[in-house]
């Protein structure tokens, strides 16, 4: 009778590495820490713990899936070399932007995580069939500008810029040309991403040309 009574203990939430990496997705890796994992999966600091390495092979596991999970931008036989490199550069200014953190994973991408390093390849491997590439060349090329777009994405043209100061810098008397070039245009960060994007491509298009590229 006695037992009866007796309240039932709540059953121990499941820690896999499923959740953690979901938990993860929905924190993102920039807030992402083992404390905050576990008050998202309402569980012990030592349960996150014991099912994981550490914080940084956490962290590399949710990057590795939120990239399992995205539609790489491949081009298409409608696509101009160039074309080809601004949508993908666009999509990885989408990516970076969507996911916050993940953009040090992206530069940093190496043999500890083969799943991202094969999708590069087949990328990779797409451009220098499609442009009639050597192997080399649709390396750098797409190499080149994936990394410039994740940076400019990251650190100049992010997702809520501040907005110019037209004013001030009209403003000042010690200037010459920086005040002769505000016109008064908003220029959004999605626009200011694309034309600098465009600098790379073309920059990269003619240097895979160039006849020191062989030096490389």
């Amino acid at each position: 009778m006695h037992d009866l009574e007796r309240p039932i203990s709540p059953r121990r939430k499941r820690v896999t590495e499923a959740n953690l990496i979901e938990a993860g997705i929905a924190l993102t890796l920039q807030k992402l820490t083992v404390k905050a994992v576990a008050e998202q999966l309402g569980v012990s600091i030592v349960a996150v713990y014991n099912n994981i390495e550490d914080l940084h092979s956490l962290k590399t596991a949710v990057a590795e899936e939120i990239l399992r999970r995205w539609d790489f931008p491949m081009p298409t036989d409608a696509d101009t070399f160039e074309e080809a490199l601004m949508n993908l550069s666009l999509g990885l200014r989408s990516l970076v932007h969507r996911n916050p953190g993940i953009a040090h994973y992206l530069v940093n991408i190496g043999p500890e995580s083969p799943m991202a390093i094969g999708r590069i390849d087949g990328v990779q491997q797409r451009y220098s069939t499609l442009f009639e590439l050597s192997p080399m060349q649709a390396r750098w090329a797409v190499t080149t500008v994936a990394e410039h777009a994740v940076a400019l994405a990251e650190l100049v043209h992010v997702a809520d810029p501040a907005p110019d100061d037209d004013a001030a810098m009209l403003a000042r008397t010690d200037l010459t040309l920086i005040p002769l070039t505000v016109d008064g245009k908003v220029r959004s960060a999605a626009t200011n991403f694309e034309w600098s994007m465009r600098a790379v491509i073309m920059g990269a298009t003619t240097i895979i040309d160039h006849p020191r590229f062989g030096l490389y």
